[in-house]
């Protein structure tokens, strides 16, 4: 049995037997190769009168890659390579460690590769490439570790020097490394580390290893280490803990060893210790049938101690994993594993597979009232009740900050008792929190056939679902994904119509209803096809709010319409009044006071000539900040109307404090005037009068019409009876012809522009 040294975190243990005697001898010649003077200096202070296995060390330096392999190439005896992996090229290590072992063909040299860039980490095929025999970042060198990784450097050195002979051991153990090295499962490794060893020491493959689970509390208690292989009359014990082993001269060899972390070498048996570091072990026990010779325990050394790697990068492999596919909040997968396991969902459906989103609604009220870390604790909530109404085999996996998703048969989901478990509030610290969620459904046949397909089509639904029915259910269906391709595809087509000055503005009057004066027109954008035909603006003006291509769009308008204010002026045609519609995106934009200015100074526009229109619904949203950007626009001179009045739920005290010019009474007031109602109508006038505000009645078609609105005394109209939008080129014929007047008892019908 192998003696131990004292036991230290930080630090391998090694056998007293393979320790050289304090005698005199040679020193371990160490090759350091940095482009930094300072490495160099900081690595031999930090192993100065270092002694390594019975000797001491000797350094050589080299600072780039061609003065290395002279060194190499000149020097004898060398036993470690210190590498920097970036001199003076990105990749000059790696081409320095090809060197030695393609063109030098310097085998039994420990290449350790060191690295400044903790990102830059080579990958597992690279280092099995170069020949690499281990890696390091910089900061990660403390001084014990520093002598640690070179002790083992050394150590195996030493051993391939003492082993050389024995070349069909050498050569398994290089190939087993490097296969090793690509295992990516701790099942696949163990497996692989038992038939490994066996084939060394040409034995039948009989033997378990077992592993140690980091995540385990404690001090490494028994059931804190499982059996993850076994092979020949052991392999009944696989996968089982081992405080379960029912076998005491097995459990009890494989004990002597974690304790003494340390190999045991019997009669008829070995037990082989593994450590990368602390939380990273595993013991192999092997049923030898005979003791093992010098070197067959020379070999099996050599082999633990460069296969020891594999346990780290099994480790950071199981930690990549998780943060690729779990999320780390709820510990339930995450966007990426969902769309991966719709994908094998559909690879294996059966035709009832579905995939519901449930989106939390107001999420982030939760979280600006009560703070993050009830958020936190809600989602985990969610999930615990979430899991507890699931069979099994479906998956529940969390998609962004406030949505889950959950995939499966629906023939074993219960959506009704899904949807009602958020009935009942959430107990969270001493806080009881009631939740409205909004569920979209899909059925995996209606969607596309991938996996990222599916979520996207079902995100479509949601999104619908959310404008639409908040609270609610709804289910996919492929129409609602044809038109989001339309939506895009339209968006896309508006994005080139405004860079490629492909819109037009139509113009439409204004009516002074006591004098049948044209006092303005309201300019209204347009978008003709090639054909002639026109995309109504109710399918591309929400689309450019939804997308931000509104704040491009006004910027065009603006510039258009100021610049048709002073090609009137220039025809004798001025003091003609444009307004424009404003949506609540632009309206709240930051540059919008600035861009108006601009353009009024640009045409020399006087800013009494344009009006601003915002809708009822928009001034009402934030009246305080809409209060302060109407004083805004005042101040530059401009007026400002509210449209569609009566619509929305105006607060009469923030109306007065508003300063509009004008109210526009919406058209279905004026519509509903054939029947005789004339209430609403007539309350806004009154208001609007006794506000001190002029009133536009707009949609107005026929003379009855008209006749109403002079009586109740409404101040302008807007509508067919006058004249429909038309381009600017026409009003303007229609303007001169008519003298900017017309009789309000027979409008001119005749000439009106056309759409």
């Amino acid at each position: 049995m192998n003696a131990l040294l004292p036991d230290d975190q930080d630090t391998l243990h090694f056998s007293e037997e393979q320790v050289a005697a304090p005698e005199p001898a040679p020193r371990w010649r160490i090759l350091i190769v940095d482009d930094e003077p300072d490495v160099h200096l900081a690595t031999t202070f930090a192993l100065r009168d270092s002694i390594i296995l019975g000797r001491e060390l000797e350094f050589l330096h080299a600072y780039n890659g061609d003065e290395a392999l002279h060194v190499l190439a000149r020097e004898e005896n060398i036993a470690v390579v210190l590498l920097d992996v970036v001199m003076q090229g990105d990749n000059d290590g790696l081409l320095v460690a090809d060197a030695i072992r393609n063109q030098l063909n310097l085998q039994e040299l420990r290449i350790v590769l060191r690295t400044g860039h903790p990102g830059y980490a080579p990958e597992y095929q690279v280092i099995r490439d170069y020949g690499i025999n281990d890696y390091k970042t910089k900061s990660d060198l403390s001084q014990i570790r520093l002598l640690t990784t070179l002790t083992t450097a050394i150590r195996s050195y030493q051993q391939l020097n003492a082993i050389n002979t024995s070349k069909r051991g050498l050569e398994l153990i290089v190939e087993a490394s490097s296969q090793l090295l690509e295992r990516r499962s701790l099942d696949g490794f163990a497996h692989r580390v038992l038939s490994n060893i066996a084939e060394l020491l040409r034995l039948p493959c009989e033997g378990l290893i077992c592993v140690f689970n980091p995540r385990s509390p404690g001090r490494r208690p028994q059931h804190a280490w499982t059996i993850a292989s076994a092979s020949g009359r052991f392999l009944s014990y696989e996968g089982i803990s081992l405080s379960a082993l029912d076998r005491a001269d097995l459990s009890n060899s494989i004990e002597h060893v974690i304790r003494s972390r340390s190999n045991l070498y019997a009669p008829d048996y070995a037990v082989l210790f593994m450590s990368r570091q602390r939380d990273l072990e595993a013991v192999v026990y092997l049923h030898t049938g005979r003791p093992l010779d010098d070197v067959e325990c020379q070999l099996t050394e050599v082999f633990c101690s460069n296969i020891a790697i594999g346990l780290e990068n099994i480790a950071l492999f199981a930690q990549l994993q998780e943060l690729a596919y779990i999320d780390p909040l709820c510990h339930v997968p995450n966007r990426t594993q969902l769309v991966s396991q719709l994908d094998q969902l559909r690879a294996h459906a059966v035709g009832d597979e579905c995939v519901l989103l449930i989106d939390v609604d107001h999420f982030s009220q939760i979280n600006d009232a009560l703070g993050h870390l009830i958020g936190d604790q809600l989602l985990q909530s969610i999930t615990h009740r979430l899991r507890g109404l699931l069979p099994q085999d479906t998956l529940l996996a969390r998609v962004d900050v406030d949505m889950f998703a959950i995939a499966g048969r629906a023939a074993r989901l219960d959506i009704d008792k899904i949807l009602r478990a958020f009935d009942r509030p959430f107990s969270v610290a001493s806080h009881q929190l009631r939740v409205q969620v909004t569920v979209a459904a899909a059925r995996l046949a209606d969607t596309e056939a991938s996996g990222l397909g599916c979520l996207k089509d079902v995100t479509i639904a949601l999104n619908l679902a959310k404008q639409g029915m908040r609270g609610g259910l709804l289910w996919f269906s492929p129409s609602m994904s044809s038109a989001s391709r339309q939506r895009l595809s339209l968006l896309n087509d508006l994005e080139l119509a405004i860079g490629g000055n492909q819109l037009t503005v139509h113009y439409q009057p204004q009516i002074e209803l006591q004098t049948g004066q044209v006092i303005a027109v309201e300019a209204l954008v347009r978008w003709p096809l090639p054909d002639g035909q026109l995309i109504p603006p109710d399918q591309f003006i929400p689309l450019a709010e939804q997308s931000g291509l509104i704040i491009e769009l006004g910027e065009w308008l603006l510039d258009t319409v100021c610049k048709q204010i002073a090609t009137w002026r220039d025809q004798g045609l001025g003091g003609l009044r444009v307004a424009i519609n404003v949506s609540m995106v632009q309206f709240n934009h930051d540059g919008l006071i600035d861009l108006l200015a601009e353009a009024l100074r640009r045409y020399l526009i006087p800013p009494e000539l344009i009006e601003v229109e915002i809708t009822e619904s928009v001034a009402m949203r934030k009246p305080e900040d809409v209060i302060a950007r109407i004083d805004q626009l005042k101040r530059l001179g401009v007026q400002v109307a509210i449209d569609d009045f009566g619509t929305g739920f105006s607060s009469l005290a923030y109306l007065q404090r508003l300063k509009a010019d004008r109210l526009k009474i919406d058209r279905a007031f004026i519509r509903d005037m054939g029947t005789g109602e004339t209430s609403i109508a007539e309350m806004v006038i009154n208001l609007g009068h006794k506000l001190g505000i002029r009133v536009l009645a707009e949609g107005v078609e026929f003379p009855a019409q008209a006749a109403i609105l002079r009586s109740l005394g409404c101040d302008e109209a807007q509508g067919y009876l006058y004249a429909k939008p038309a381009p600017a080129e026409l009003l303007t014929l229609w303007l001169q012809e008519t003298g900017q007047s017309i009789d309000n008892d027979q409008p001119p019908s005749s000439i009106s522009p056309s759409m």
